[in-house]
């Protein structure tokens, strides 16, 4: 896909991999359409994302709110005429014991990782119909594939998403719009149950974690080259296997 100029939406922009995939974008001097809550943020991203030569525009939005994705839609509606790359990067993590956790924390969970995307999707389903050929991207988790002890709120809306885009990929095969779920090990942003600087100092023991910058780009070229499948599996290399590089282990 050239993505010259290509209208590309990522939601959940100004975290640790939304906002490193929105630079790797912007790079292909696309027209970016950043959304996020935090309007300050935001703002500040559009200034650093114009300077490496994508149009930008920004959008507050509470992407778990039917009414609010819709009033986003709609504007955007006037200003493009199709979306051809949508990226689903918003996510919150609980980290708990079963009797730990609040009902509001379990359903915030369901809302930002499996709502939000399932709303995105849908209501922007029209203008994706409207590309050549579009491509929509959700940030998994394997711990989406494998369950673990005092997960159960992070597993069960990872285990959520991943059924989802499945389920798309299988039911737009023979369309325009290509579906496909990103399933990540740890990624080396303040995002999970370590802090950054946590996860700094494990890395100098040994402990290993994707480079988000390098994860970004390696997202955008694949989408850039066409090689994405259903679902696309990047760990540390020492989890499973190792790369050449020594950088992940990609299935």
């Amino acid at each position: 896909m050239d993505l010259k100029n290509k209208v590309v939406v990522i939601a959940g922009a100004t975290g640790g991999i939304g906002r490193e995939i929105t630079k790797a974008f912007a790079k292909e001097k696309v027209n970016l359409v950043l959304v996020a809550r935090r309007k300050v943020i935001l703002d500040s991203l559009k200034q650093e994302t114009e300077k490496l030569g994508a149009k930008v525009d920004v959008f507050e939005c509470d992407l778990t709110k039917s009414g609010s994705v819709e009033k986003f839609v709609s504007v955007l509606n006037k200003d493009h005429k199709q979306v051809d790359v949508l990226i689903n990067a918003a996510g919150v993590g609980v980290y708990k014991p079963l009797p730990e956790i609040k009902l509001d924390e379990w359903q915030r969970s369901l809302e930002v990782n499996v709502t939000a995307p399932f709303l995105l999707i849908q209501k922007l389903l029209p203008l994706l119909k409207k590309s050549q050929k579009a491509c929509v991207l959700s940030t998994g988790s394997g711990m989406g594939r494998v369950a673990m002890a005092k997960r159960s709120a992070y597993c069960t809306s990872k285990f959520a998403l991943r059924g989802l885009m499945l389920s798309l990929a299988k039911e737009y095969k023979k369309t325009n719009i290509q579906f496909c779920h990103l399933t990540l090990g740890s990624v080396l942003t303040a995002f999970g149950p370590l802090s950054l600087e946590d996860k700094l100092a494990s890395q100098k023991k040994g402990k290993k974690y994707l480079d988000p910058s390098w994860l970004a780009h390696t997202i955008v070229a694949k989408i850039k080259n066409d090689t994405l499948e259903d679902e696309v599996t990047i760990y540390p290399s020492h989890y499973f296997a190792e790369s050449k590089k020594g950088k992940t282990a990609l299935k």
